[in-house]
């Protein structure tokens, strides 16, 4: 093989099923559910690439890959360097990763060099040796060149949401914007699913629950999940929710909405079906979990994961640590001035205040 054009032209190789999970919409766990869902993928025995195509590459910042990955997702863009060896395993069986870039702020029109409109994704994406069963691609908001670019590459796309006032109206445009796609860049596009995310247990969270299943029956997900403060916590603490509670009910979830993809929307495994990728996340997280303590312990005087996702936060907490000691002195300041006053006031301040008053002195 000498070009990327050698590589296109060879024998058709079996591809890997493409999923990308987006919504116009921030903010709605988009990446929560790439990760997760790339983990319990190859739980179940599923050979997964999970791709960081969002700028942010907070997907990035939940591997142990600082010291690993040596090209990414930019390098892929620019030809530099073919699929398979913009690959970097990660710590969990059968799970590897294409690495995030900042880059790609600069890079929203890299996809049109490959040859017509946003379909270079695809084109770079062709295995010719070793494919994956899966490809999980965590896309950016917003339908820019890069959104495009995924869901043009894409086989079936899942759809996170959180409840809310306007969880409908976002979910309504995102699927505009798939049937836009389908129309042109893209016709074989299907939706694999509509998933409810972080549900919570009152008004909101039911209505908006209740909403979603009236206005579309028959492309909700089986699998939903409840509001869980360990995914929060493994947020902050930049390592998958799977790997930070394994016996957590988030993570039997991910290993159902697994299940669903593989055997169909609507499918529902029974316990001895999943056990087995249970038991498997439980010996990651028992082979892994000193390896990510060891990482928060040292991320202070690190520098940026690949991509720097995650980092900015960590600065933010320890710019807001630094902020609030000077607060702190402030207050202190403070009060050892009103104390101070006080004393003189009580010193100096009631003859001058007779004397105003004509009360002698």
């Amino acid at each position: 093989m000498t070009s990327h054009d050698d590589v296109f032209d060879t024998p058709e190789t079996r591809q890997p099923t493409i999923l990308s999970v987006y919504n116009q919409k921030g903010g709605v766990g988009k990446t929560t559910t790439s990760v997760n869902l790339a983990l319990a993928l190859a739980a179940l025995g599923k050979s997964v690439v999970l791709i960081d195509f969002d700028p942010q590459s907070s997907a990035t910042s939940n591997f142990l890959l600082r010291d690993k990955a040596k090209v990414g997702i930019n390098d892929l863009l620019r030809k530099e360097t073919f699929v398979e060896d913009a690959i970097t395993p990660t710590a969990f069986d059968g799970l590897s990763m294409i690495v995030g870039a900042r880059k790609l702020y600069s890079l929203e029109h890299a996809l049109d060099s490959r040859g017509g409109s946003q379909r270079g994704l695809r084109k770079a994406l062709h295995f010719s040796r070793n494919p994956p069963d899966y490809v999980v691609i965590d896309c950016p908001p917003a339908l820019g060149h890069l959104a495009a670019g995924a869901l043009a590459a894409s086989d079936r796309l899942i759809v996170p949401v959180f409840p809310g006032r306007y969880a409908l109206d976002g979910l309504r445009r995102t699927l505009q914007v798939v049937e836009h796609i389908q129309n042109g860049l893209n016709p074989s596009l299907a939706l694999a699913g509509i998933l409810m995310l972080s549900i919570t247990n009152d008004e909101v969270g039911r209505e908006s629950l209740t909403q979603l299943r009236n206005e579309f029956p028959e492309q909700m997900f089986r699998t939903a999940f409840p509001y869980d403060v360990d995914v929060v916590k493994a947020t902050y603490r930049r390592m998958p929710a799977t790997i930070f509670t394994p016996d957590g009910r988030t993570t039997a979830r991910f290993a159902a909405l697994a299940w669903e993809i593989v055997h169909g929307r609507g499918s529902a495994p029974d316990d001895a079906q999943l056990k087995p990728a249970l038991e498997r996340i439980q010996a990651w997280h028992e082979a892994t979990d000193t390896s990510y303590s060891a990482r928060r312990a040292s991320s202070i005087d690190e520098g940026e994961e690949p991509g720097g996702g995650g980092n900015g936060a960590r600065q933010a907490e320890r710019n807001g640590a630094r902020s609030g000691g000077g607060m702190g002195a402030g207050l202190v300041g403070l009060l050892i001035g009103l104390l101070a006053g006080f004393a003189l006031g009580a010193a100096v301040g009631q003859p001058i205040l007779g004397r105003l008053l004509g009360l002698g002195g």
